[in-house]
């Protein structure tokens, strides 16, 4: 069985549903758009900021006149949910019984992992070696690029799902 997928969601590294977010934000529903988007990407408000947008090259749109401006959208639909100062709820299984995991990082990597591992009803502790989440996105990546705030935001939606994270350590 052959699934055909839109250029642009074969060139999002995340395979992101494009066409879907973006449909959602034509019909002014932004938050579906952003659950849409947390799907595949755990840190929608960073990604919307620093994202290289390779989807952007492959729309179709392009061939028209200009692509549809991909990231923008994301960091849209992610900067309304922060200025309304919604959380997203935390839909957590009970399947994962309560075993612990521990994570080694609260890179970008480490925080997807947990935060999916926590919906899954897993206790998840992260071991961080800095004082600060978010690896080379909170410290290699220039405050005027990404914003500490917006990365911190992110990282929130995490810890209120019950993730914790130890730093120093």
């Amino acid at each position: 069985k052959t699934i055909v997928t839109a250029p642009c969601m074969n060139a999002c590294p995340a395979h992101l549903d494009i066409p879907g977010y973006v449909e959602c934000v034509k019909d002014l529903r932004y938050q579906d758009s952003l659950d849409m988007i947390r799907q595949g990407v755990i840190l929608p408000s960073v990604c919307g900021r620093v994202c290289v947008h390779p989807c952007e090259e492959a729309c179709r749109r392009g061939q028209l006149d200009q692509p549809v401006s991909i990231r923008a959208l994301k960091r849209y639909v992610a900067d309304d949910e922060m200025q309304r100062e919604y959380w997203p709820p935390a839909e957590i299984s009970p399947n994962g019984g309560g075993k612990k995991v521990a994570i080694i990082g609260a890179g970008p990597a480490g925080v997807a992992a947990a935060y999916k591992l926590r919906l899954k009803g897993y206790r998840v502790t992260i071991f961080e070696t800095l004082p600060v989440p978010g690896g080379m996105a909170a410290v290699g990546i220039p405050p005027y690029r990404l914003p500490k705030d917006i990365l911190n935001r992110d990282i929130e939606v995490i810890t209120r799902a019950g993730v914790e994270i130890v730093y120093n350590t």
